[in-house]
């Protein structure tokens, strides 16, 4: 086996005067990989994300859960507000809520955003 290094997946930054907003697919590598990136880059986190948590599972462990609620923690530090749906599932994004409250919005497919 070959560990996979996502060198294929993109994300795209889409900048309108000072906000910035970061699209992501499933975030396989990672939401905060992802973010760590955009900070490298450009030294602040986006004003808004749009992506997937990848943590979408039949069921969960409780160190699944302790992943999910650190990962909203640092999520919540960001001056960001983060928009997800599918594959980071239900009861992943009602433990991040949770911790993230109006930080994290959900969205589903033809939903329209206002950033």
């Amino acid at each position: 086996f070959v560990q996979d290094t996502f060198d294929h997946e993109q994300y795209l930054v889409i900048t309108e005067g000072k906000k910035h907003v970061l699209f992501s697919g499933c975030a396989h590598n990672g939401i905060l990989n992802i973010l760590a990136h955009y900070h490298d880059l450009y030294g602040s986190y986006p004003d808004a994300v749009v992506s997937g948590f990848h943590m979408k599972k039949k069921e969960y462990t409780p160190e699944d859960d302790q992943l999910i609620m650190e990962t909203a923690k640092s999520l919540s530090s960001m001056p960001t507000h983060f928009y997800t749906g599918h594959c980071t599932g239900e009861y992943a994004f009602d433990l991040m809520k949770k911790i993230m409250k109006d930080q994290l919005t959900y969205v589903h497919s033809g939903d329209g955003l206002v950033l």
